[in-house]
């Protein structure tokens, strides 16, 4: 992103939280996320626009979390101990591997080394709370090429570990490379496996599992991402981002242009899916079996909960699902393969 697109952008992010200022009728915001791209090719005096609109707009007096996403390769002790200044408390770097082999097959810019050296640039210049993200089912991943990986995650000393399984989606340069066969996808048993050790792995280091794809030393959970697991309203500003206020979910156009133009027009453009009560029933049933907290059936009306246990039945026979002190969970053994659990609880 150029310069002077970049302070474009940023004035149009600013404009349109001044637009939609009434969106969340007043609750107080506890976490901010920069992320959704790539915050980090904003310099810190451009995220400090945002920021300051924010506390200026809807006040930060209750914040608890302020999280910046940044590409290891763009992390300076410079950078970082800016970002501390504006109060931020949380980094979040798409590591994805400590591979080289497998970092130049996504593309990525960084190498391992660097990766590495961010991590410790982040805590040298007093951060305390930093995330990586893993990924595996990479084609030509092994089990063993997996497990150093989250060796190496747990001797670079973070907080909070995101991982997830590589997906092939329509119509990216990935998928037409399956689809011509130039790559071979690795396959579910593989992927099992590489899930397994990943929750042993981690949970003999220390980390709690939390959700299905998230683990944290404890007292570090995201506090953000947690917000969506349970259903409490959020703001999303900029390009793609996704709003939801308890009736209706809203996403902005990705486009880069068509978002800055029709915030600028002073009439944002952005698509509405308004929710029914079905929707929000399903939804909750499968926000909360993706967590370790489970579904609390203590807080549903007792003609949904004796239909959903009456739907729990036969996964509660075979142990794809516990009951336990009134809340229904995944069992973490179950927890890869929940997808048929959770749609076979919809209503």
């Amino acid at each position: 992103m150029r310069q002077e697109e970049a302070a474009r952008y940023v004035k149009a992010v600013c404009r349109e939280l001044e637009l939609r200022s009434g969106y969340l009728s007043g609750a107080p915001v506890s976490t901010v996320y920069f992320g959704g791209g790539t915050p980090s090719r904003l310099t810190p005096e451009q995220i400090g626009q945002i920021i300051n609109c924010i506390q200026n707009t809807l006040s930060l007096n209750n914040l608890e979390e302020l999280t910046v996403e940044c590409n290891p390769d763009d992390v300076t002790p410079q950078y970082v101990t800016a970002l501390r200044a504006l109060g931020v408390n949380r980094i979040s770097m798409g590591v994805q591997t400590f591979s080289d082999e497998m970092l130049r097959f996504l593309h990525r810019r960084h190498t391992a080394a660097q990766a590495l050296d961010a991590v410790r640039v982040c805590r040298e210049s007093g951060i305390t709370n930093i995330s990586i993200d893993l990924m595996y089912g990479l084609p030509g991943q092994t089990l063993d090429m997996f497990r150093a990986d989250l060796r190496t995650a747990l001797s670079a000393n973070v907080q909070h570990i995101s991982s997830y399984c590589l997906s092939y989606e329509e119509n990216t340069p990935l998928q037409a490379l399956r689809d011509q066969g130039k790559l071979t996808p690795a396959d579910d048993e593989l992927c099992s496996q590489m899930y397994t050790l990943m929750c042993d792995t981690l949970r003999e280091g220390g980390f709690d599992h939390y959700e299905i794809s998230n683990f944290c030393r404890p007292g570090y959970h995201s506090r953000h991402n947690s917000s969506y697991w349970d259903g409490t309203p959020y703001l999303g500003l900029g390009a793609g981002a996704h709003s939801y206020n308890g009736c209706s979910r809203q996403w902005n156009p990705s486009d880069l242009d068509a978002y800055m133009q029709g915030v600028e027009q002073g009439s944002p453009v952005f698509d509405i899916e308004e929710l029914s009560d079905a929707d929000l029933y399903n939804e909750r049933i499968m926000l909360s079996l993706r967590t370790s907290r489970g579904l609390d059936l203590s807080a549903m009306p007792d003609k949904e909960r004796s239909n959903l246990l009456e739907s729990a039945r036969q996964f509660l026979s075979d142990g794809s699902l516990s009951l336990d002190d009134n809340c229904l969970r995944i069992p973490e053994s179950g927890m890869f393969i929940s997808d048929f659990v959770i749609s076979s609880l919809f209503c």
